[in-house]
């Protein structure tokens, strides 16, 4: 019984993660980045390759589905079939 107790206690023991050491210094308003420049030239240039992605994205769809149409794989249902059959 004496052998088993200390692996049992091992077991049902609650470990704690440490992910830093006892000098962990947390980080301070010091530390983070000063901005500079310009934030307005920053945002005109985010937006500008942000509406060439949005551009790009929708002469693509446009694109593809011209071409799915063109080559008959879509079909729009834009009036009844001619036939039933």
């Amino acid at each position: 019984m004496n052998v088993s107790r200390p692996i049992v206690s091992r077991l049902l023991q609650q470990s704690v993660r440490r992910y830093h050491n006892e000098h962990f210094k947390p980080p301070t308003m010091d530390e983070l980045p000063v901005p500079s420049g310009s934030w307005q030239a920053h945002y005109d240039a985010q937006q500008r390759r942000y509406n060439l992605a949005l551009l790009f994205g929708i002469a693509f769809s446009a694109g593809t589905f011209v071409v799915a149409k063109a080559s008959g794989l879509v079909y729009l249902n834009y009036s009844p079939p001619k036939s039933l059959d």
